[in-house]
Parts: C-alpha cells; sequence; structure tokens
C-alpha cells in the first residue's frame, strides 16, 4: 500500500512537471515589481540579472534587459555555465564585454529558472515616449517564435539607474516586457529591436528551465568542524575578494564524501553544492530499513542537511529541492556499531544480565528456602518434642490400665492367671520401653506388643482375637509409629468386648490399596459412644498424635476414623501414599 502511495505521487508529480506549458502575462505587472517603490521587496524576493550589448549604461540606444527570478535556489553565479551547460547554448556571443552583478548570473548566458515563478522581463531605455520606436519577441529553444514582434504596453518604475532613452537625464521608467513561464528543459530567448533596423536585434536575454536536484559535495563529522568552517567562508566570502574566481565546490582538500563512519561520528552534515535563501527550500527523507522520518523541512537556510544522534545502521538519505520535489538526492552511508552495540554483544549482554538475575534470584530464593528448611527444622523439633511427650504418656497410661487388671485377678483370688498375667506384664513392658525409644518401628514388632497385651486382656476376660496382615505387605520392612495402634485396640477392648467375656471378638487388619495402607481395628462390642471418644484419654493423645505427624511428614498422610457397621464397631486407620 505504501509503495503505491509513493508510485502515485512521483506520477503525480511528473504530470504536475510536464503540465507546466508555457505562459506568457502580457497585460498585468507583477504586484511586487509594480508597488515597490525602493527595490527592497524586490531585493527580497528576487534575483536580477541584466544584458547590455556594452559596458555603458549611458550610450543612447544601448538598451538594458533585465530579467527577475525567484531567490530562493541558485547555482554558483560565477560557474554556472560550467554546472549547467545548456546556458551557454542560448549566449549573446556578440559581445566580448559585459557586466555581471555579484550577486546574480551573468546576462551574456541564459539565465537558469528553477521553479514556477518564472521571469519578469524588463529594458530600460525604452519609456512612453520612444515605446514606437521599439518592439520585442519571444522564441523558444532558438528555433519556434511564441509570441511574434509586439509593442511594448506597460512601465515600472526603473529598477537601474541609467541614462540611455536620454543621457542627460535618469531614466525614472523602463518598459515591462511581461512575465513568462516555460516547461523543464525549454528555453525562452527575450529579443529587443528598433523598428527602423528591422533585421538588428537591439539586445536580447533568455532563460532556461532547468530540471535539477540537490547533490552532496562533501560530508562532515563533528571532529572535522574546522573545515567545515573554513568550506562555508569560502563559499560565502566576498566573491571580489576570489583573484582567481576558482570553484569552491572543487575543493577536494576540505570537501570529501565518505560513506562509512565509527559508531561516535553519528552526528553529520551534509554539504550542497548551490545556494539556499530559504530553509523551506530544501526537504529530506532519512530512511533506515523500513522506518523514514518522512520527508522534513531543512532547519537551516543555508545549502545544508544536519543529522544528529544517529542509531547504528545503513541509511538512505534522500534530498529534494521543494521547488521541484520530483528530482530526489539519494546518498546512502553506514555507521557502524560500537562492539556493545553489535547483535552478538546485545544477545551476550541479555544473557549475562539474565544469568545474574537469575543467580541473585537464586541466592535470594536459597536464602528464603532456609528460612524456610529453618523453621520447619524448627518446627519439626517441637512436634518431636510433643511426640515423646505423647508417647511417654502412653505407658502410665498402659501401666495403670495393667496394674488395675492385675488388681482385679488377685481380687478375685486367681493367684494362677495373676502370676500369668505378671510375666506376660513384664515381657509387654520390657518390648513398649524397647519400642518408645523410637519414633517408627516394623508392622511386626507393632504387632507383637499388641500380642502381649491382647493374651494379657484374654487372661481377664476370655475373648478371641486375631491379627491378620496380606501378603503385599512386609510387615518387617514397613514401620509406623510407634504404639500406634496400641491405644486402640486398649480401647476396643475396655469399652468393647470386655463385658462379652468368650463371646467378645476383635481382630486387627492391614490392607493394601494402591499405594495406601489400611489398618481396621474391629471388634463386636456395644458399639462407640461418641462421648467416651472425646473422653478417652488414650484416644484423644492419637488423634493429637496424628495431627503432629501430618505436619512432618512430607508426601504421606494419616486419616483416622470410626463407623459402625453389621454390629461392629470399626475403627480405620489409613496410611496414604505409605507403600510407595
Amino acid at each position: 500500500m505504501r509503495s503505491l502511495i509513493i508510485t502515485i505521487f512521483f506520477l503525480f508529480s511528473q504530470i504536475y512537471c510536464h503540465a507546466q506549458k508555457l505562459e506568457m502575462n502580457l497585460d498585468s505587472i507583477s504586484p511586487i515589481i509594480q508597488n515597490d517603490k525602493n527595490g527592497d521587496s524586490i531585493r527580497k524576493y528576487f534575483s536580477n540579472a541584466f544584458y547590455s550589448p556594452e559596458a555603458t549604461f549611458t550610450k543612447q540606444n544601448n538598451l538594458l534587459i533585465s530579467a527577475f527570478f525567484s531567490n530562493k535556489l541558485a547555482v554558483n553565479y560565477n560557474h554556472a555555465p560550467k554546472k549547467i551547460p545548456q546556458l551557454t547554448t542560448y549566449s549573446n556571443i556578440s559581445s566580448r564585454v559585459y557586466m555581471q552583478a555579484f550577486d546574480s548570473y551573468s546576462g551574456k548566458y541564459a539565465v537558469p529558472i528553477f521553479d514556477s515563478t518564472g521571469i519578469i522581463v524588463t529594458v530600460n531605455g525604452i519609456n512612453p515616449e520612444n515605446a514606437q520606436q521599439y518592439d520585442f519577441r519571444v522564441m523558444e529553444n532558438n528555433k519556434r517564435v511564441v509570441l511574434p514582434w509586439t509593442k511594448v504596453k506597460l512601465f515600472v518604475d526603473a529598477y537601474w539607474m541609467t541614462k540611455i532613452a536620454d543621457s542627460s537625464k535618469i531614466d525614472k521608467v523602463t518598459a515591462y516586457l511581461g512575465q513568462f513561464k516555460a516547461d523543464y528543459g525549454k528555453a525562452l530567448t527575450f529579443q529587443v529591436r528598433q523598428t527602423n533596423l528591422p533585421d538588428s536585434i537591439n539586445t536580447s536575454l533568455s532563460a532556461y528551465w532547468v530540471k535539477w536536484k540537490p547533490r552532496v559535495v562533501g560530508v562532515f563529522t563533528f571532529s572535522q568542524l574546522p573545515d567545515f568552517l573554513r568550506i562555508f567562508k569560502k563559499q560565502w566570502g566576498d566573491p571580489r575578494e576570489n583573484k582567481d574566481n576558482a570553484d569552491w565546490s572543487k575543493d577536494s582538500t576540505l570537501l570529501k564524501l565518505k560513506k562509512e563512519f565509527r559508531y561516535n561520528e553519528n552526528n553529520l552534515i551534509f554539504y550542497l553544492d548551490d545556494i539556499i535563501k530559504s530553509k523551506n527550500i530544501i526537504e529530506y527523507n532519512l530512511v533506515k530499513g523500513k522506518d523514514s522520518t518522512g520527508w522534513t523541512v531543512n532547519d537551516f537556510d543555508f545549502n545544508l542537511v544536519w543529522l544528529k544522534n544517529l542509531s547504528p545502521g545503513k541509511y538512505d538519505l534522500k534530498i529534494r529541492y521543494s521547488v521541484q520535489r520530483m528530482n530526489v538526492c539519494s546518498y546512502s552511508f553506514t555507521i557502524q556499531a560500537a562492539w556493545y552495540q553489535t547483535l552478538w554483544a546485545k544477545i551476550g549482554l541479555s544473557i549475562l544480565a539474565m544469568l545474574a538475575i537469575g543467580f541473585i534470584l537464586l541466592l535470594w530464593r536459597s536464602k528464603k528456602q532456609g528460612e524456610k528448611l529453618k523453621a520447619q527444622e524448627t518446627l519439626k523439633q517441637m512436634v518431636q518434642t510433643e511426640l515423646k511427650s505423647i508417647r511417654s504418656q502412653f505407658n502410665p497410661h498402659f501401666v495403670f490400665n495393667a496394674l488395675s487388671s492385675i488388681q482385679g485377678l488377685i481380687t478375685k483370688n486367681d493367684s494362677e492367671n495373676a502370676s500369668k498375667y505378671l510375666i506376660e506384664f513384664s515381657s509387654l513392658m520390657r518390648d513398649s520401653l524397647k519400642a518408645s525409644t523410637n519414633e517408627f518401628v516394623s508392622i511386626s514388632t507393632e504387632i507383637k506388643i499388641l500380642e502381649n497385651y491382647l493374651n494379657l486382656e484374654k487372661l481377664r476376660f476370655g475373648f478371641n482375637y486375631q491379627i491378620e496382615s496380606t501378603e503385599q505387605i512386609d510387615t518387617h520392612a514397613i514401620e509406623i509409629p510407634s504404639l500406634f495402634l496400641q491405644p486402640l485396640v486398649e480401647n476396643a477392648v475396655k469399652h468393647g468386648i470386655s463385658s462379652l467375656q468368650e463371646k467378645g471378638y476383635l481382630s486387627v487388619s492391614f490392607e493394601k490399596v494402591e499405594n495406601d495402607m489400611i489398618v481396621l481395628v474391629t471388634d463386636n462390642g456395644k458399639g462407640f459412644n461418641e462421648q467416651e471418644e472425646f473422653n478417652g484419654f488414650g484416644l484423644q493423645l492419637t488423634k493429637e498424635r496424628i495431627k503432629l505427624l501430618n505436619q512432618t511428614l512430607n508426601d504421606q498422610h494419616i486419616e483416622f476414623s470410626v463407623k459402625r457397621m453389621n454390629e461392629k464397631t470399626q475403627v480405620m486407620v489409613h496410611f496414604k501414599n505409605w507403600l510407595i
């Protein structure tokens, strides 16, 4: 879409350019020329070139023809014929001596015209009194007559002080031939003759409409500012002091074209080979890849474009004159990147920055992890201390219950069973004391303690019991918290089957369900009393112990539940992820 718009723009510009056909305004005077009595406005907007067959403006009939044209853009006045060779095609070769203003072109050759303002032609020496003695015509490219011999109709105040019409007094008015415009690449020649000498031309002047675009003659960096100031002074110095009439734009010592610049040479001055009197004349567009500044009016009233703070990369500077936007100058250059501005350096620095940030984050995370581990270790120590305290309470609780049972046997005068009970009790105490020193014991050790306890209670109450484990569970390898099941079994005996005597039955089973282990303590007693559940000392200690254990276990978890089903009370302990 962008390329289409640009194409349409240039086509329009070309059409506009070629559409500027011949125009001749012979019937009205330019307001600037007509209303300017002292020449200030004329000098502000126009340059002036003149020509006379001889270098004197006092000889009668030696007419002075003048041209006024826009002064916004000009080439080197003294070297214009060399820069625009077409100008010499339309020269007044009959004259060997002529005069030239130092700030304008010589009338000996065609005057270059660059914009649509055209040219205004006047002739000193012709006034209303002698106008019938002269006529003028206009030739295109010295081949075709575009305006046949015509009498002068208009007059304006004389711009030049001459004594041509009357050598005894200054000419006050001058003949105004008209304002003329032509297509680019065409020339108009204005010829004036005396009517009584129709075969000879008294004076003439030509104008050539030039297709023109900027030309970069030198590029300066900040380190070359002294050279820039020297060439600037050389260009704009008084040409009368330039004795050898040298063309400053040919100075190869000060003016150098350069395409490659270092990373710190990113402020560049592009010097142009033209005379600029309005910054609106120069427009430029700086293109870098797909990015561009767009056409921008220049910042200075001189023939230079100053680009500042350029980043590394390849550029294409496009420059044009606003009076001829279809003709564009293009200057390509490159600013090299510093090592730290290269892609690899940026990637490396980015990686280093990411590594540094990652290292800082790792240190921060390690610090936080250390603080967390320290807090967890402190918590673990506190939990283990509480667990030890709870385990230490199981023994007095169990001893109290066991002694109560022995007391009951003695009261019944059952000395034989009391003796067996004491023996079993001593064995149970030994195993319990050994188990209480360890936080975890194997299932087989826990089963042995349970069997010792149940054998003791069986002496008193005569119930039956069974402890079984599936083959999938290695009771010697898998561990559970020490003395964990004893309070649950004791609770089932005391509150469940003790009153049933020989009819009482209790079972403890270990089952594997995927990665979990489920332990069931089942009895056929009267049922579990919720009030006793909360008030039972052993059961309360077990619940507290489960709560503390779950705080220390990582990927494992213990759940505890009691339910009544099929006239039986069942306590279930669910060891999650215990068999991984």
